[in-house]
């Protein structure tokens, strides 16, 4: 009996491999556990950053994605509902946010925090007055002045107004008010910024040196608010500003005097079927070398439907005033295009939840296709692209 066992004992050993003899055992290596590093910077590279915007009481986060194949490098995170901006070189993030102990009640604040992007990490933090806008997230809340040695954040309470932050001395500077107005458009030969007024006008505020005193100056009425009102969004064409109506008339501005002028108005959807209008957040972006403009767009648009996500993307050359090409690019609710000869165009889609790089056919009209894309998980209405 006790001979059939140990048959029967040593031929499950050889089938399982379960009976290893101890001896054996100890000759086998020593386990050496893996070490996790990171890495001390990004790699090299132009970036895209999309802003994801927290209301849920927790962190907002800016994701950066490599531009030339959008797989994720790092991220830069803070309060919540974010506002967000870069330098001229990609080099520095900025972002001001909220941060609330108890959401509902007791005291909060208000905080401009700026980030190294090579390494992600937080170098200063600068406390704002609690005023900040409490709003969907737009590119023209929060402004660099020309020589980025001062900053402006929109304030709502409701009332409006501009803070502006001494950048060199980590202090604000001063408030100033400008009520009925909204939007930053920071002045490009002085320091001092412009806004868009309810009445159709744009107020401009000249700094002085310091950053602590202004002048205004108020324009003529520049657009009509109940006929064609215009978004925030905006971008610059040969020094010009370049705005969008929801009904799709570029307006171009010049700012060169300290006050706003209307230089020209451009339909862009005439004689094109299909009432189309202007559809998504930061719906204008312009490609400097070949002077077009990029505008996503959508049919049977109506009061209310602005900011609903494209059908097409649309090139408008705008020295030539013709419209180039109808990219079929569906739910964009944010575009932002590269200023070289070679354009490079990139999309963010809310529906989706995906950021996207689009290649950019300059001998076939500008035509845009998907090449790239990856998921974004978050409420974004806004992207940069840096160098």
């Amino acid at each position: 009996m006790a001979s059939r066992l140990s048959a029967t004992f040593g031929l499950l050993c050889a089938v399982a491999g379960a009976c290893v003899p101890l001896s054996a055992l100890a000759e086998d290596e020593a386990f050496v556990p893996e070490t996790l590093t990171t890495r001390e910077t990004m790699e090299p590279g132009p970036n895209v950053f999309v802003s994801v915007q927290n209301w849920g009481g927790g962190p907002s986060v800016a994701y950066i994605y490599s531009a030339d194949d959008l797989h994720l490098k790092g991220s830069v995170s803070g309060g919540s509902q974010s506002h967000f901006t870069l330098s001229a070189d990609g080099a520095t993030a900025y972002m001001a946010s909220g941060y609330y102990p108890r959401y509902d009640s007791g005291d909060g604040e208000h905080v401009l925090q700026i980030f190294d992007v090579a390494t992600n990490t937080l170098t200063k933090e600068i406390l704002l007055p609690y005023k900040l806008a409490q709003y969907t997230d737009d590119l023209f809340l929060l402004q660099l002045s020309a020589d980025e040695k001062f900053a402006f954040a929109q304030n709502a309470t409701p009332a409006t107004s501009v803070t502006v932050v001494d950048l060199e001395k980590g202090e604000v500077a001063q408030e100033v008010p400008a009520p009925g107005c909204f939007g930053i458009y920071p002045l490009q030969n002085a320091l001092g910024f412009s806004t868009i007024c309810n009445d159709g006008t744009f107020t401009t505020f000249t700094l002085g040196a310091d950053g602590t005193t202004f002048e205004s100056t108020k324009s003529d009425k520049i657009f009509d608010p109940d006929d064609d009102p215009i978004y925030l969004s905006s971008d610059r064409a040969d020094g010009d500003l370049l705005f969008i109506s929801y009904h799709a008339n570029v307006y171009r501005l010049s700012d060169t005097d300290g006050v706003i002028k209307k230089l020209s108005v451009t339909p862009i959807a005439e004689g094109v079927d299909g009432n189309w209008g202007t559809s998504g957040y930061s719906v204008v972006t312009y490609n400097e070398a070949n002077g077009v403009l990029f505008v996503p767009m959508a049919a049977d648009h109506h009061d209310g439907s602005h900011y609903h996500g494209s059908q097409e993307v649309w090139a408008f050359d705008l020295k030539n005033d013709e419209l180039l090409y109808r990219s079929p690019l569906a739910d964009l609710i944010a575009i932002s295009v590269t200023d070289g000869a070679q354009p490079e165009l990139y999309g963010f889609s809310l529906k989706e939840g995906t950021v996207y790089k689009f290649d950019v056919d300059t001998e076939a009209k500008f035509a845009a296709k998907t090449v790239a894309e990856h998921s974004v998980d978050g409420f974004a209405t806004t992207m940069l692209v840096s160098p």
